[in-house]
């Protein structure tokens, strides 16, 4: 008996032990009413719904912190659901926390979004559907979605009074056979309710010994000529009452549902569209005050006659100004069913030729159809060849002929007009607007604005505007970071003008990498950076400006250019260069490419000569007399160059220029590149053998590769000026002094070739 009451207090230790370890486990929602106008301050409402463990734990004090004041749920943690309210600012609807017992770590899930409250659903439509069961089935619709979790609770009242009632989270709610006693009139309505409100349905009113579902109608038939609906509905267990039935009907390219009532056993439609598909499908009621409509019978379809073609083509032409049509082609569109009111057999189009002849072409409509991707399915085409002056084209079908439609060829005007085009991208639509001089809109007969994607193969679109029309915005199949040549013309009566044309995206994206970069024209101080600009088709927007540095500076060079001068380099270092494009949506990735500058030669050349006579030395400019030798004693830097005899030399002055590279041309003027100034610390490196070579184009910096720069032969070009310091004075001689096999190297690499008299 001992043992019996230690092991009871011991089980009730270890339940309180637990109950005050239990964590406090909750769910809580809040949610705003999004249908009130914003203001100031925002009413919030949150429900609590308490989790597995919660129930095992009294103690458990939820607390709402939002804008941080603290709200308190009015009791403690316990099995029932809580819901309260209350006011915070608009800014801070979503920064609500909560906590339980004054400490985040137990558990507490919280979810805060917005929501409406329900509308009024329909009025409930109740009927019995199974004469064996009985039971009354009761639908409605919801007139508003309301994001949040909404119950909507069916209540219905008896002869006696007594209100009842189910709820359900669907439209449809079910009034079981003993609920409910027969032949007796019954009220039922539906409420709708969730934590922002709740509405109510109008009320419906039935006997229900009366709202016996009858059977949808049967034996139905559907003529095209005329367009006769007919069917047979039974009606006999309900008594000898009149029915009455309500047709719905539509065209196939209107899918919204038309409706006509009180018709008995057929419906005939007025004036029917020719060669258009309709749908039809009927119900009815028996003829009680309750109306309980059957279901819907099955959907029945037919086609209308054919009927000879109404309308013209849409005709057009991607032909230039002025061409002699020999690379281009007609287009039309698909003429619409309401128009072609039967199928289209072939096209015929009549061309007429400067040499005043006309040759009628007629072609079947799977020989047009546009040589391109799938989207051109609407679009056909025919070639023209040179000598073509005006082309008619026309549909042909079973029934009839279309009037023919004249495409009017653009023609380059001696003055056109200045016309101000606009466009603007916009949710995979263009938005295009112009503005022209109103003298010259008064003889416009329409404006077409054509756009065609810059990708290879895309389909040509256009649209018709009304002359008094300043505006119009072209949808379809448009897609982002795609360029689009948008062009307006205005019509005559006999041709057409191109008045504008613009580049235009629907949405710009980001640009690709810049290709095939690479530098030339090194020195030791400048370099020249060049790229290929991104064709228009790649270049997924308008290239604002490029973005050329070293390591992370960047300076913006004009979209217009590919090039850019690197000055102020060190001499004999490695450099690290990139470019980037940038677009409305932002820099693209960068080119990288590395080059080494040339070493700066500042050494002296000494002149050394084995010479025969006297004239040989003549011919060789004395370094004595260079502006670099000034301070230098002539003798001792070379004592024994020529004996005294030979001491009467011609001084010449030689200039020489900095580029030593024989590959490499003269540095391009600022017309030709932009100078870029480098203000960065180069990566020094020990300069080997050669200088000049690059690493092109990588994605990332590679060790540059070096090359052999002795090309000789070529450098005589490279010398800029050389004056005589005293004038020729000896009058030649009869032997020519290269007979004499005394040139110097130096001579032969830096100073012109002289022929002897």
């Amino acid at each position: 008996m001992a043992w019996q009451n230690v092991i009871v207090h011991f089980v009730i230790v270890l339940y309180m032990w637990i109950c005050s370890q239990a964590s406090c486990e909750v769910g809580l929602n809040c949610w705003w009413n999004q249908a009130l106008p914003v203001g100031r301050n925002v009413s919030v409402v949150c429900h609590m719904s308490t989790l597995a463990r919660a129930n095992s734990c009294g103690l458990c004090q939820l607390n709402v912190i939002a804008q941080g004041h603290r709200h308190q749920f009015p009791s403690t943690c316990a099995s029932t659901k809580e819901t309260f309210k209350f006011s915070i600012a608009t800014e801070d609807r979503e920064q609500i926390h909560c906590m339980c017992n004054g400490s985040t770590a137990d558990t507490c899930n919280i979810t805060v979004r917005g929501g409406y409250p329900p509308s009024p659903p329909s009025r409930p439509d109740c009927a019995i559907e199974d004469l064996e069961v009985e039971d009354i089935y009761c639908s409605w619709t919801k007139s508003n979605e309301p994001i949040i979790p909404t119950v909507y609770i069916l209540h219905w009242k008896d002869y006696d009074g007594n209100v009842k009632s189910r709820e359900s989270s669907s439209e449809s709610a079910v009034i079981y056979r003993a609920e409910y006693m027969k032949s007796t009139y019954t009220t039922a309505w539906v409420t709708a309710k969730n934590v922002l409100g709740s509405a109510q349905s109008e009320n419906s009113v039935f006997d229900t010994g009366h709202i016996i579902r009858p059977d949808p109608p049967y034996n139905i038939n559907l003529n095209s000529a005329p367009l006769e609906f007919s069917w047979d509905m039974d009606c006999d267990r309900m008594g000898p009452l009149d029915k009455s039935c309500q047709v719905q009907f539509h065209e196939n390219n209107h899918m919204d549902w038309i409706e006509v009532d009180d018709f008995q056993v057929m419906f005939v439609l007025e004036d029917p569209q020719p060669f258009t598909q309709y749908s039809f499908r009927v119900r009815c009621h028996c003829g009680h005050e309750e109306k309980v409509m059957s279901y819907w019978s099955s959907v029945y379809s037919v086609r209308t006659p054919p009927a000879a073609p109404v309308g013209q083509l849409d005709v057009w032409s991607d032909c230039a100004p002025n061409s002699d049509k020999s690379s281009c082609k007609v287009y039309w569109k698909e003429m619409p069913l309401s128009q072609a009111r039967g199928e289209i057999i072939s096209y015929v189009v009549m061309l007429k030729l400067e040499n005043g002849t006309q040759v009628t072409r007629q072609r079947r409509d799977t020989e047009s159809l546009y040589p391109a991707e799938q989207s051109c399915l609407q679009l056909r085409c025919f070639p023209l060849k040179p000598g073509v002056m005006g082309v008619f084209v026309s549909a042909n079908t079973s029934v009839g002929t279309s009037d023919p439609t004249f495409m009017p060829f653009a023609v380059r005007e001696q003055t056109t007009p200045e016309v101000n085009l606009s466009v603007m991208g916009e949710n995979q639509t263009l938005l295009v607007s112009w503005s022209v001089h109103r003298q010259f809109s008064e003889s416009v007969l329409e404006y077409v604005v054509q756009h065609v994607s810059v990708v290879p193969h895309s389909c040509l679109n256009w649209v018709r505007v009304n002359r008094t029309q300043r505006s119009v915005t072209l949808k379809g199949d448009l897609r982002n970071h795609t360029a689009y040549n948008v062009s307006l013309f205005a019509v005559f009566n006999n041709h057409s003008t191109f008045l504008n044309s613009l580049i235009a995206y629907t949405l710009e994206g980001v640009p690709p990498k810049v290709p095939q970069i690479h530098v030339k024209n090194i020195s030791h101080s400048s370099a020249t950076l060049l790229w290929s600009p991104i064709p228009v088709n790649e270049s997924k927007g308008v290239i604002l400006h490029y973005l050329v540095g070293i390591k992370e500076t960047g300076s913006k060079i004009s979209s217009d250019r590919t090039s850019a001068l690197l000055s102020e380099l060190q001499p004999a270092q490695q450099y690290q260069v990139w470019v980037s494009a940038v677009s409305a949506a932002g820099e693209g990735a960068r080119s990288f490419t590395t080059f080494s500058t040339n070493e700066k030669d500042s050494k002296i050349i000494v002149l050394h000569t084995v010479c025969k006579t006297t004239r040989c030395c003549v011919k060789i400019p004395d370094p004595i007399n260079s502006k670099t030798f000034k301070h230098m004693n002539f003798q001792h830097a070379c004592p024994r160059l020529c004996s005294p005899s030979e001491l009467t030399l011609k001084i010449s002055e030689l200039e020489i220029v900095e580029n030593l590279d024989p590959n490499t041309p003269t540095p391009p003027s600022e017309t030709e590149s932009e100078e870029f100034l480098i203000d960065v610390e180069p990566q020094h490196f020990q300069v080997p053998d050669g200088l000049g070579r690059t690493n092109e184009g990588g994605d990332e910096p590679e060790e540059s590769n070096r090359g052999n720069i002795s090309k000789p032969d070529n450098w005589a070009k490279e010398y800029s000026e050389m004056v005589d310091t005293d004038e020729e004075k000896d009058g030649g001689d009869d032997e020519a002094w290269w007979d004499q096999q005394c040139v110097s190297d130096y001579e032969r690499h830096f100073l012109p070739s002289v022929k002897a008299n």
